[in-house]
């Protein structure tokens, strides 16, 4: 693996932003949890941004990377609510089926 010289262009920036806003609309999280890693590793890499258009390439980054954050946590309580409306259906059908089952015996 190559390591890259010089510093991360603004159009490398915005390619994170990109690939970020497409898995995130996709709902690609391995994909997003993937370029979150690179992402990470590229501004622990560059450190403090050496100009005022590195600032705000990274400054728009970070405000598309909450806006991804914002919707994986709406998208992660919308599934909860899900999760536990089919964990009640699951009880009521299982208690349904439980009195079904016990006037069957009866009926025997």
């Amino acid at each position: 693996m190559s390591e890259q010289v010089g510093q991360i262009s603004i159009e490398q920036w915005g390619q994170f932003e990109h690939a970020l806003l497409k898995h995130a609309q996709s709902k690609d999280w391995d994909k997003v949890i993937k370029v979150n890693e690179l992402m990470i590793s590229a501004l622990t890499r560059e450190g403090k941004a050496k100009s005022k258009s590195q600032f705000n390439a990274r400054q728009a980054l970070a405000k598309t990377h909450s806006l991804v954050l914002a919707q994986l946590k709406q998208d992660k309580d919308k599934l909860e609510i899900e999760m536990k409306q089919f964990q009640n259906q699951q009880d009521g059908l299982a208690a349904y089926q439980l009195t079904s089952l016990s006037g069957e015996s009866d009926d025997i």
